[in-house]
């Protein structure tokens, strides 16, 4: 068993990082369990460390070698990382000290042929490690990437891309990611699908130049002028055109949701362009800008948000019979209040009231107990999953779930999570000791096993940056400004509302596939001197009770100061009917409660203006 860390044996520290494990076999055919250990929580956390674990079921065959890849998190590095395979006739750990692998830096990717990087300077001014990377070495999995700034292609088909590893590129893209594409004379590599959809143009072929004077005159070079150049030719599909010649786009920048994507015509790995020395000049503006970390969380989730929804009557009777409970609390007074009667008017002979009472305590409380706990209502657990979709450029919106699961009896349980998600992350709970928790990979999901005791919880997060296609655009002219909306996704968009400075409007429901322009009075009532004055979001009123609870203490929590929403921003949001599932428990006795809602922040100018 060897087991190799990170991308070439390095990783960012604080970030998750690809483990690629390695398994052979020089006898009979064996099945087993491969784990591995981390550890979480820990004085940075503010809770007592407790193993993380990821497991998979692997069978190997007899004289085989096969390879796995995990994507793993340790909240600290100061214990060793734990690799165990665990058969029926053979076992196998190794531990591995961490300490030894990790960057305090961002890493960049460079995708070429057989790993091999071009003799160009493409790190010779930047902090971040460049590590050449084949198209099989890169992970499967969006979060694997979380530690990494920019992916350089360079003379690379992606022909062999997996979907799954073009999933995970797109989803680390669009949630913060850089990728820098290097143009080459080998452009038909560049026109194939699987390239295209990374491109912000379309390269149609290769194009001689005398000189590049805007390049020249851009970045300041001291040596000789460049002359006689073969570059891309190409057709902008999406971005801007930062540096063009004769027509042509030489350097086009483009945004996808929170990331950026670089393309250069040229191809730098070659004379004369390999040794200009504006080359280096070039890269350092071309370098990561941003690091991709952890974004800060949109809202609030902990143990007051709970207990406030706990207590909430309208959400503790979605899954508790209250009604049921009445009506058979009915019957058991009336029924006693019956026999007190009879007792007091002497209507039955004293033996049968006694006989009456006995039976009245022994039907309503065994039949109580068949109803209430064999045959009633009440689940083994209840899941409720609350997801604020914070839009975001262009077509796209960051997506943070926070997921609640409630247990009525003492069992386990396994939450299933679709990919395409940053991560999962548990929320540590003050002066409580949580248990161990094993991620189990099936298919194109996660699952997260877990026990949980007699009404007991346990919450976690999850984000990730993906497609929601709501535009919401605001214009203003004069005394009347304009909202246009397009809904052109596939989920009608319910109770929607417009705040700006002074101001909210009701919109009612956008239905999907639906564009329309609202006009309104963009002086408030009561005069112009009301204009500043803050509106409280806690006092917009919602059909259901539980979405009040979540708008008041979660999504715009009084601590985080957004309760109040006053000049510099409008906002928009409305509820997601019919959200998709995103993560999920596979049984009949736990039920589920999904609230979704979009929201999209407009900034105004210093004034408040729109």
């Amino acid at each position: 068993m060897e087991a190799q860390v990170g991308f070439h044996g390095l990783f960012q520290l604080g970030h998750p990082f690809p483990l690629t494990v390695s398994l052979s076999n020089s006898g009979r055919p064996v099945e087993g369990t491969l784990q591995v250990k981390v550890w979480k929580g820990g004085p940075t956390k503010g809770i007592d460390p407790y193993p993380f674990y990821y497991q998979r079921t692997v069978l190997l065959s007899a004289q085989s070698q096969k390879s796995f890849q995990f994507t793993v998190d340790p909240d600290s590095i100061s214990r060793p990382l734990t690799v165990t395979f665990l058969g029926p006739a053979a076992e196998a750990s190794q531990d591995i000290d961490l300490r030894h692998h990790f960057s305090p830096s961002p890493l960049s990717l460079l995708l070429t042929e057989n790993s091999v990087a071009p003799s160009v300077p493409l790190a010779s001014n930047a902090s971040t490690p460049l590590i050449p990377l084949s198209i099989s070495q890169l992970p499967s999995e969006a979060r694997a990437y979380r530690g990494v700034s920019t992916i350089v292609f360079y003379e690379q088909s992606l022909r062999d891309l997996s979907k799954a590893q073009s999933a995970a590129l797109e989803t680390w893209l669009a949630s913060g990611g850089a990728i820098l594409v290097l143009g080459s004379i080998h452009y038909a590599l560049y026109q194939e699908p699987a390239m295209s959809r990374f491109l912000p143009v379309r390269v149609l072929g290769l194009k001689r130049f005398a000189s590049l004077p805007g390049l020249e005159s851009a970045f300041q070079a001291k040596a000789a002028p460049l002359k006689n150049l073969l570059a891309q030719d190409s057709r902008l599909v999406e971005g801007k055109v930062l540096l063009e010649e004769q027509g042509t786009p030489i350097l086009v920048e483009s945004s996808r949701g929170r990331g950026r994507v670089w393309y250069l015509s040229l191809d730098v790995g070659r004379p004369p362009l390999s040794h200009w020395d504006g080359l280096a000049l070039l890269f350092g503006l071309l370098g990561p800008s941003h690091e991709a970390e952890r974004a800060p969380a949109l809202t609030s989730w902990d143990e007051s948000v709970i207990s406030r929804l706990l207590w909430n009557p309208s959400f503790f009777a979605t899954y508790v019979p209250i009604r049921s409970f009445f009506l058979w609390l009915l019957f058991y007074l009336g029924g006693l209040s019956l026999l007190a009667w009879l007792w007091l008017r002497q209507r039955w002979p004293r033996l049968r009231l006694v006989q009456a009472l006995l039976s009245l305590v022994a039907l309503a409380g065994f039949g109580g107990y068949l109803h209430f706990v064999r045959g009633g209502n009440i689940p083994d657990g209840v899941l409720v999953a609350s997801t604020l979709l914070e839009s975001v450029a262009g077509e796209y919106a960051e997506a943070q779930s926070n997921i609640a699961l409630f247990s009525t009896q003492r069992r386990d349980y396994n939450l299933r999570v679709e990919s395409g998600w940053s991560g999962l992350e548990p929320v540590p709970r003050t002066g409580v000791s949580d248990a161990a928790l094993v991620v189990r990979e099936e298919g194109g999901s996660s699952g997260l096993s877990f026990p949980l005791g007699e009404w007991d919880y346990r919450l976690f997060r999850i984000r990730s940056v993906a497609r929601f296609p709501v535009r919401v655009e605001l214009e203003n002219k004069g005394d009347r400004f304009f909202l246009r909306l397009a809904n052109l996704g596939s989920r009608d968009l319910t109770e929607c509302w417009l705040v700006v400075p002074g101001q909210r409007f009701f919109l009612g429901d956008i239905l999907q596939g639906s564009s329309q322009t609202r006009e309104f009075s963009a002086a408030p009532m009561g005069g112009e001197a009301k204009r500043q004055e803050k509106i409280d979001l806690h006092d917009i009123p919602f059909g259901d009770k539980t979405r009040e609870l979540l708008m008041r203490y979660s999504f715009f929590p009084q601590e985080q100061g957004m309760a109040r929403w006053g000049s510099g921003a409008a906002l928009f949001f409305g509820w997601v009917r019919g959200a998709p599932r995103r993560i999920w428990v596979d049984d009949p006795r736990v039920i589920a409660y999904e609230y979704s809602l979009f929201r999209a922040i407009i900034p105004l100018d210093d004034e408040g203006e729109l």
